[in-house]
């Protein structure tokens, strides 16, 4: 009498399972969209905009300029107009100019696309906000916003997605990192 055999043997049975993980690790994070992976790449190139702003801020420190009350000015702007966030250094000699109009982004600032649904602000408070950073790197206050849009003393900034919200803390003495 001849025995007929069912089933799976368990080398089969793991070979499967192994086969499935994989498979999930790779193809079920593109369901998600691309959203937390646009909050992540927002959130590397802002730190390393901040960071950018911040060696700027340490390395011009031209004494007749400061003593003549023009320096120069070292500070991130966060904005959201017509749904569009952005963050950027409008101007350079200016820390009163607070606007966009007419500023183009450069290695210090990015305009999102509309698509992605990503914004920024500072320790929750409503847009214009700025980083503005002093001579030894630390953030500072700008004179040209309240107090609650500035990043005195240290902050968190949060990079909001539809799928996510991320965190960049500036500590009070100018260290920045993802949290």
């Amino acid at each position: 009498m001849k025995k007929s055999q069912h089933g799976f043997t368990l080398v089969e049975l793991v070979t499967i399972i192994i086969l499935i993980g994989i498979l999930a690790v790779n193809v079920l994070p593109t369901f998600d969209g691309s959203a937390s992976y646009e909050a992540h790449s927002h959130r590397a190139q802002l730190i390393s905009a901040l960071r950018l702003t911040q060696q700027r801020a340490m390395q011009q420190t031209d004494p007749d300029a400061v003593a003549a009350d023009q320096p120069y000015c070292h500070q991130v702007i966060f904005d959201k107009a017509l749904n569009v966030a952005r963050y950027g250094v409008p101007n350079r000699l200016d820390c009163s100019v607070i606007s966009f109009a007419g500023w183009q982004p450069d290695a210090t600032g990015f305009e999102v696309d509309k698509k992605y649904q990503v914004s920024f602000d500072i320790d929750g408070k409503a847009n214009p906000s700025a980083v503005t950073f002093d001579s030894m790197g630390r953030p500072i206050a700008n004179a040209s916003l309240s107090l609650a849009n500035n990043c005195l003393g240290g902050c968190t900034i949060n990079v909001h997605s539809s799928v996510e919200t991320l965190k960049i803390r500036i500590e009070s003495e100018g260290y920045i990192h993802a949290i």
